[in-house]
């Protein structure tokens, strides 16, 4: 039921393009995005004057991202009416290629721009890269210089209890210190501070039932509780209203990533912006970080240019003045080289940071941790309540995917069998 409903929205969906670049003629590409209106109005722009170029006309779509996963995912296995190149979150990449969803990319086409490491990382799964990467993210310390005045000698922090420090020392009656989203990616930033560990399949840990993980959410809840973090997480805390109330001079530091840095900055120049490294548990990094990846899927009908187009929307030429406008971190060594300050401040923040695991069920794990945080947060469960839940949705998860594993392994040696069955009966 569930599948066939995300099926259906995401027909739905495929009617509701932004671009329409051809006029009359067939789009002889379809791109499905969950780009911001910012950097979609940039998309259609460069869109528009590559075809007038000579290019070939693209259709584009934009998905919701917080359905984004399941909508393509169910799409993509059914195989009809399949797009031609998909943005996709770095944490989608294991699952859709597991399951054969997406093509790997020719030689040529991965080799054409000289990656940065950590981008290079995020395109591959199990050794094989599967995608281009478009930009890298993750969570950092975004916040203006002239307004960390009284954070005094703790900033930057160096640790979860410096950041906690400054922010109680920098809220008032009416601001903030600090803005969070009450969110399971923002969680994992104080997890790992906290000197716990996120989940990792592979390894048969679950992380979430361990001390630090109930110490983690309990000490974020209070900097919501204690008024040092905003905005009120019943207000939903979107990157829209954190953006409104870190201009208006409600909250002091952003946790954020270089998705809303032009929000954040508002009228003003990019530059007024400053970022610091989320602080690490000891020697080890604790933010998280990602990245959005242009992919081809399996079922596309036109694969070759395809690729052109993701080659085009990775090149360094295009990725420069993308970083200068909206602060997004380049994935290309000359990209983020002529990319503006900013993007460059983030790239070295998120050097404090590290990807999640690389495995198939890390992006679903997040179903069942952001309503637990959120939970907690709000008041309407304790830490330790919220995170037992947690623990038995992820538990049940992971013998779900074990007994998928399995099954699909005894099909594989049925056919291995019958194979060699026929072989050896063949004259």
């Amino acid at each position: 039921m569930v599948a066939a409903l995300a099926l259906a929205q995401a027909i739905a969906w495929w009617g509701c393009r932004d671009g329409g670049q051809s006029g009359t003629q067939e789009p002889a590409i379809e791109f499905w995005h969950t780009f911001d209106s910012a950097h979609t109005s940039a998309l259609n722009q460069h869109l528009q004057r590559r075809e007038q170029a000579g290019g070939v006309p693209v259709d584009v779509t934009l998905l919701p991202f917080s359905r984004a996963m399941t909508i393509l995912a169910d799409v993509l296995a059914a195989g009809e009416r399949c797009p031609d190149l998909v943005l996709i979150d770095a944490t989608w990449l294991p699952g859709l290629a597991s399951r054969g969803l997406l093509r790997r990319p020719p030689d040529a086409a991965f080799a054409a721009h000289a990656w940065l490491p950590e981008a290079d990382e995020l395109a591959r799964y199990d050794g094989e890269a599967y995608a281009l990467p478009q930009t890298l993210d993750g969570l950092a310390l975004v916040y203006r210089e002239q307004d960390l005045r009284g954070a005094g000698r703790l900033w930057p922090p160096e640790s979860l209890d410096d950041l906690e420090t400054v922010a109680r020392r920098l809220s008032q009656r009416d601001r903030g210190g600090l803005s969070l989203r009450a969110d399971g990616y923002w969680y994992i930033a104080f997890l790992r501070s906290a000197g716990g560990r996120f989940p990792d399949p592979l390894a048969g840990r679950l992380g979430i039932d361990e001390p630090a993980a109930e110490e983690a959410l309990a000490r974020m809840g209070a900097l919501f509780a204690d008024g040092a973090a905003g905005p009120s997480p019943a207000g939903g805390a979107s990157g829209r209203e954190i953006a409104r109330s870190f201009r208006a001079g409600e909250v002091t530091i952003a946790v954020e990533g270089p998705w809303l840095a032009r929000a954040l900055a508002g009228d003003d120049d990019l530059g007024s912006l400053s970022v610091a490294p989320f602080p690490r548990a000891g020697d080890e990094p604790a933010a998280p970080r990602g990245g959005q990846l242009l992919a081809v899927p399996t079922c596309a009908a036109e694969p070759e240019e395809a690729w052109k187009l993701a080659r085009d929307l990775t090149d360094p030429a295009l990725q420069a003045p993308w970083a200068q406008r909206f602060g997004a971190v380049p994935t290309t060594r000359a990209g983020l080289e002529d990319g503006g300050p900013l993007a460059r401040a983030f790239y070295r923040a998120l050097g404090d940071a590290a990807p999640l695991p690389r495995h198939p069920l890390t992006a679903e794990l997040f179903d069942d941790l952001t309503p637990a945080v959120r939970a907690a947060v709000w008041g309407d469960a304790t830490a330790a309540e919220a995170l037992a839940g947690v623990a038995r949705g992820w538990s049940r998860l992971v013998a779900e995917r074990d007994d998928a594993d399995v099954s699909r392994d005894i099909d594989a040696d049925a056919v291995t069998g019958t194979e060699a069955d026929a072989a050896a009966e063949a004259p």
